[in-house]
């Protein structure tokens, strides 16, 4: 080919870059993202060293029981291994896009046999119609050239997203285990009450034998008899109603661990540790933007949706593919390994987007928006992220207060409530005073247990908010 016959060429293909620029809408940059990020948070907890690492929260918290229960429910839950499988699934559709970059080959044989009639020709042989027969074979290899690097693009896009989905398993199984410890726990509160229950209960039944004594020797009169019979029946029928949440309790953490939801429960159950003993932990802002799997998540599909972007503008330029192949033909079927049937074709096809009622560029102003909105979301789920650690840091102080307070009260409660017992024992204060006395010591220290759950719960928000793992790695 002379360089006049290459001149047509040159200038078709400048032609369809030119087209192709002229029709790209242009580069827009990344949309601005205004997120408000102090140094540290408004709300802080004296701790004596803030620079400590909390992985496996579970333990320092818990100890092996609770390390065991969440082990058991991220390899067991039925929910996380769906999610799991998905997130392998959505890995091997970043391989599938990724592999449109490489050349495709594949082998074919093909044959044909096909008989033609012959009208009109006066053959010697009066032979009116003839057969033959046709044999291929080849290797077809076709490659669509990444001239622009769409290809490129569309399969970082789809790791980007895997990477998404990865960090959000992982939020999954770390709210999963918030979950399992906070149903621990509130199993651990729920016998606490049950157990103070049925002491409450106890403790009245002995009262109301010692009033029937008393009333039976004339010493107490029918309402006093009745007022003592009446805090008997209360009390053991709220022993059967803590029960009752009890075993609800326990049927919600077996679901968590993906058993059956029985009321048994595989491990004993403890008191939980002195919270005043462990260390509070509290990392900066800028951490938990780089930590917290959600936010590594909503960013990863932010950056996907920039390269998503960049797939619909490349859109508007040309494409080059090539196919072709080494191959043979013969009409005996034993010639196709014969080197002197041997055939070669190269093909090449240049293809520019002209018209297609606006498709292309609706495309790319979708992938616009969904680029804006995705980095939108990340602001979102940042702030959210803020308040969630400002809201627990500021609960831990409020409930720290708490308890010492709802302590001091169960205790002074419960000594009025000594007190008030032996002055009726004594005839010199009425039993509705005493059996009110006992009803508020029994109820303060219910709610010492309740406090307690709570600020344990706090505690576990803690490290949820921060995205902490709760087993060691």
């Amino acid at each position: 080919m002379n360089l006049n016959e290459k001149i047509p060429i040159l200038l078709v293909a400048q032609s369809y870059l030119i087209l192709g620029g002229c029709f790209a809408p242009k580069v827009d940059k990344k949309p601005a993202l205004q997120l408000p990020q102090p140094s540290s948070w408004e709300s802080t907890v004296s701790t004596p060293d803030k620079n400590h690492s909390s992985s496996g929260w579970a333990y320092k918290l818990g100890g092996e029981q609770l390390n065991s229960l969440i082990e058991k429910a991220i390899s067991g839950n039925p929910s996380l291994l769906a999610m799991s499988e998905r997130l392998i699934a959505q890995g091997e559709q970043a391989t599938i896009l990724g592999s449109k970059i490489l050349p495709t080959a594949q082998a074919d044989v093909t044959g044909s046999r096909s008989k033609r009639n012959l009208i009109g020709f006066n053959l010697p042989n009066g032979s009116t119609s003839f057969t033959s027969n046709s044999f291929t074979s080849g290797l077809n290899i076709s490659w669509e050239l990444d001239l622009w690097g769409k290809l490129a693009d569309a399969r970082d896009s789809a790791e980007k997203s895997f990477r998404a989905s990865e960090m959000e398993l992982q939020g999954a199984q770390i709210s999963l285990a918030g979950q399992v410890a906070k149903g621990w726990y509130e199993v651990i509160e729920g016998s606490q009450q049950v157990l103070l229950a049925q002491k409450s209960a106890v403790s009245l039944a002995q009262n109301q034998n010692f009033v029937e004594e008393r009333f039976r020797k004339g010493l107490a009169n029918a309402l006093d008899q009745k007022l003592a019979q009446t805090g008997t029946a209360h009390a053991k029928a709220k022993v059967l109603a803590l029960q009752g949440q009890l075993d609800a309790s326990k049927r919600r953490l077996n679901i968590l661990l993906g058993k059956y939801p029985s009321v048994l429960l595989d491990q004993n159950l403890s008191v939980p540790a002195d919270l005043t003993s462990l260390e509070v932990s509290q990392s900066s802002p800028s951490i938990l933007l780089a930590n917290r799997p959600d936010l590594l998540a909503a960013e990863q599909k932010a950056q996907a949706s920039g390269l998503d972007l960049a797939v619909a503008r490349k859109n508007f330029f040309p494409s080059l593919s090539l196919t072709g192949g080494p191959g043979s033909r013969s009409d005996e079927f034993e010639n196709l390994l014969d080197n002197n049937f041997r055939t070669w074709g190269i093909n090449g096809s240049l293809s520019q987007p002209l018209f297609n009622g606006g498709r292309l560029r609706a495309a790319h102003r979708q992938a616009k928006a969904l680029q804006a909105a995705a980095w939108a979301d990340y602001g979102s789920h940042a702030l959210n992220a803020f308040v969630e650690v400002e809201n627990v840091l500021a609960a831990e102080i409020r409930l720290a207060e708490q308890e010492d307070l709802m302590e001091l009260a169960a205790q002074s409660a419960e000594d009025a409530s000594k007190l008030s017992w032996e002055r009726y024992q004594r005839g010199v204060e009425a039993i509705f005073n005493a059996l009110e006395n006992q009803r508020r010591a029994f109820d303060a220290r219910s709610q010492v247990y309740l406090i307690r759950k709570q600020r344990i719960h706090n505690r576990i928000d803690l490290h949820l908010a921060q995205g902490q793992f709760p087993l060691s790695e």
